[in-house]
């Protein structure tokens, strides 16, 4: 039940969610939900409860544009690039949250899709995107050695590449890869690993107020899995964010 859009090629995998009690948040790796929160948005709970379920990027924002030129984004890259959700694109990073939830949003009129609202990842979709997840691959949220992290190896296509010209990670090196490198868990990549992700829950510190998901490629799998959380309000390499679909 994946969605891909015949303008764009941008792909999103439905979560299936039974009952509205069942989109919750969650701590994993022995976080404390303690400073966080996040109010579930009136339209997101209709349209979760009413539909039965969401569609999620299976891929983390691309940057088009950056992609097309070969080449990864640089600090102070454009955000007026186009998002991208598929394979083998620039990781848009380099991004605030106040962008990426601008982007986010926008991307449904830029699409050009009718009647499905665009939205950066809260908590209630990540964590419920986890939990549907772990009912194949149980220790997704605390271990996502799937993704790309510091400590895993694996063979990838660079930006720059071709197919026939695969370049090889080395465990103990970290490198940022282009998207959907690594191996999918239930049709859905990186959300452990490359970037951290935007998502809309908030923090209680006034100085970093924002939260961030998963881990980026500097870190290891079992201390920045797919469930963490940190809390965050700067542009980085190692950031960039996903977007939702609500029908």
């Amino acid at each position: 039940d994946d969605m891909e859009n015949s303008k764009g090629g941008n792909q999103f995998v439905w979560i299936p969610v039974d009952n509205i009690a069942d989109y919750k948040r969650t701590a994993y790796a022995g976080d404390s939900l303690s400073r966080y929160s996040e109010t579930l948005a009136d339209d997101e709970k209709t349209s979760v409860e009413t539909n039965k379920g969401f569609y999620i990027g299976r891929y983390e924002a691309g940057d088009q544009e950056s992609t097309n030129s070969k080449e990864l984004r640089v600090s102070g890259a454009s955000i007026s690039n186009t998002i991208t959700v598929k394979a083998g694109q620039a990781p848009y990073n380099y991004i605030k949250y106040t962008d990426a939830k601008k982007l986010a949003e926008g991307f449904s009129t830029k699409q050009k899709y009718s009647s499905v609202k665009s939205k950066l990842v809260s908590s209630y979709a990540w964590d419920t995107a986890i939990a549907f997840i772990q009912k194949t691959n149980s220790d997704y949220g605390s271990s996502s050695e799937e993704g790309n992290y510091r400590n895993t190896t694996f063979t990838y296509t660079g930006i720059a590449d071709t197919e026939k010209n695969k370049q090889t990670k080395a465990n103990g090196t970290s490198t940022l890869i282009p998207t959907g490198q690594t191996t999918a868990v239930n049709n859905i990549y990186d959300m452990g690993g490359n970037v951290y992700e935007w998502t809309t829950e908030s923090h209680s510190s006034t100085s970093y107020p924002y939260t961030l998901r998963g881990g980026g490629y500097r870190n290891d799998f079992a201390s920045s899995p797919a469930g963490y959380r940190v809390n965050s309000d700067y542009a980085d390499g190692d950031i960039g964010f996903r977007c939702t679909l609500y029908l």
